[in-house]
């Protein structure tokens, strides 16, 4: 199973080690998509060049179209529920992803992948 890292744990993870993300990126398991990487971009990471290559090198999930964004939110009525752009376009990554499921601390996209059954549960001392 892939992880997809949603940047609010990516943010997390710099203010304070997590050693369950730092495992999973051990064991190749993690994987990112180009919306995580502009978000952090966009943000003041430590070794900020460094942490964006980093992430650009991890290997990337599908990447929805605009139309596959548009017909997914209304084949699974994902609207009215508080996810912009960037939440939907993680959303739609692992439901094209094989077996890929998404790590966030957002509690409404959580709460998303969770109703798709795409959401990744870390150990609870992680």
């Amino acid at each position: 199973m892939n992880v997809l890292v949603d940047s609010s744990v990516w943010v997390g993870h710099f203010k304070q080690r997590n050693e369950h993300l730092v495992a999973l990126l051990e064991d190749g398991l993690v994987v990112c998509h180009p919306n995580v990487v502009m978000e952090v971009a966009c943000g003041t990471p430590p070794s900020r060049r460094a942490i964006i290559g980093m992430l650009a090198e991890l290997e990337s999930t599908p990447v929805a179209t605009q139309s596959e964004l548009l017909a997914m939110v209304e084949g699974q009525q994902l609207y009215g529920r508080g996810c912009g752009l960037v939440d939907i376009s993680l959303i739609a990554s692992v439901l094209l992803g094989d077996n890929t499921r998404l790590w966030t601390h957002d509690k409404r996209l959580d709460q998303v992948a969770r109703t798709l059954n795409k959401a990744y549960q870390p150990p609870l001392h992680s």
